[in-house]
């Protein structure tokens, strides 16, 4: 794990989500290119797994130069089972952990002024990963390309692609940023070029809890997005 001196902190599973974060939150609060200046440190855990692993979020919570700790994972098949890893490791420490997990995702605090906060790709509730919620941050001008986007994906898995289904969200986002210019770029690239949308609506829950997560103020008020 990087070390760094910034008391907040955000753990994602790859570098995908760590520049997709970074590409969407850059359009809404000041992001310097300096790593070690930007409002949130964002490391990478590696797998849900590895994050999910005994003690890996009690260590990095009990560090005393972190105040605030998000960690981002995918969903995956289920949004509820993640959670419920997540409670098992972290009840001890937030007894007030509600049952459920907050479809705006979860923030809570504890008596000894540590702040822990949970999201779950794409919204908390639905199965899938990060790639379901950049779709959704396709512009509408570009919906007509985008499902020829998805259709090219499935006629190409029906003539021997060897994708795996769990990866047709990723294939068909992947086959659409294929046809941008320039093509092939990262999801990151794309957010920060606004090829990929980071002021449409549904990105509005994502960016309020991470700015309520970091007690950050946005460039431009949040009331501005609706949410979807």
């Amino acid at each position: 794990m990087a070390k760094s001196d910034n008391p907040k902190r955000l753990i994602v599973e790859g570098q995908d989500d760590l520049y997709s974060v970074v590409g969407l939150m850059q359009h809404h609060i000041d992001w310097p290119s300096d790593r070690n200046a930007s409002p949130v440190f964002i490391d990478i855990g590696h797998s849900v797994d590895e994050i999910l692993a005994q003690d890996y979020i009690t260590t990095l919570i009990k560090d005393p130069t972190i105040s605030a700790l998000g960690i981002m994972l995918d969903a995956d098949e289920h949004a509820a089972s993640r959670y419920s890893s997540f409670k098992h490791h972290c009840s001890r420490l937030f007894p007030k952990l509600p049952k459920d997990l907050p479809t705006q995702g979860l923030i809570i605090d504890n008596d000894d002024e540590k702040r822990i906060g949970l999201w779950v790709m794409p919204d908390n509730v639905s199965s899938g990963a990060l790639e379901v919620f950049l779709q959704y941050l396709v512009p509408d001008a570009s919906a007509a390309i985008w499902q020829h986007a998805v259709q090219s994906a499935s006629d190409a898995r029906d003539k021997g692609a060897q994708y795996r289904d769990c990866h047709r969200d990723k294939a068909n986002l992947y086959t659409w940023l294929a046809w941008q210019d320039e093509p092939g770029q990262s999801p990151g690239r794309a957010l920060t070029r606004k090829i990929l949308d980071p002021s449409s609506p549904n990105a509005a829950l994502f960016i309020k809890w991470f700015m309520e997560l970091y007690s950050l103020q946005p460039s431009l008020p949040l009331h501005r997005m609706q949410t979807p």
